[in-house]
C-alpha cells in the first residue's frame, strides 16, 4: 500500500516536472524548452516620439524581481500619452524567465 503511494506520487511529480514551467512569463504561448514571444496589447496608431521598456524576471519560480509597471515607465522616460503597449516574455527549460513591458508614447 506504502509502495504503491510513494511510486505514484513520484510519477506525479515527475508528470509535473514535465508539464509545468517552473519560472513562467505567465501568459501567452508556452513552449516546452524555449519561449519567446511579442504580444501587442494596445495601440492607438498615432505616432509616438519615445519609447521606453522595463523587465520583470523570474529564477526557477523561486525568486522574482523588477518593476514593470506603467507608473515607473511614464516616469522614466516623462511619457504623458501613452499610445503603444507592448509585453514580450522569454523563458528558458523553466529555469530562467521574464515579461518585459514597452510602451511608446509622447510628452
Amino acid at each position: 500500500m506504502v509502495a504503491k503511494f510513494v511510486t505514484t506520487s513520484l510519477f506525479l511529480f515527475i508528470i509535473h516536472l514535465f508539464t509545468v514551467s517552473c519560472a513562467s512569463p505567465g501568459f501567452g504561448p508556452r513552449g516546452f524548452l524555449f519561449t519567446k514571444t511579442k504580444i501587442g496589447v494596445f495601440g492607438t496608431g498615432e505616432p509616438s516620439k519615445r519609447r521606453v521598456t522595463s523587465c520583470v524576471h523570474s529564477i526557477l519560480g523561486l525568486f522574482s524581481f523588477g518593476n514593470a509597471s506603467f507608473e515607473f515607465l511614464k516616469s522614466r522616460s516623462k511619457i504623458q500619452t501613452v499610445t503603444e503597449t507592448n509585453w514580450t516574455t522569454f523563458a528558458i527549460l523553466g529555469v530562467y524567465a521574464n515579461l518585459c513591458v514597452e510602451i511608446s508614447g509622447n510628452e
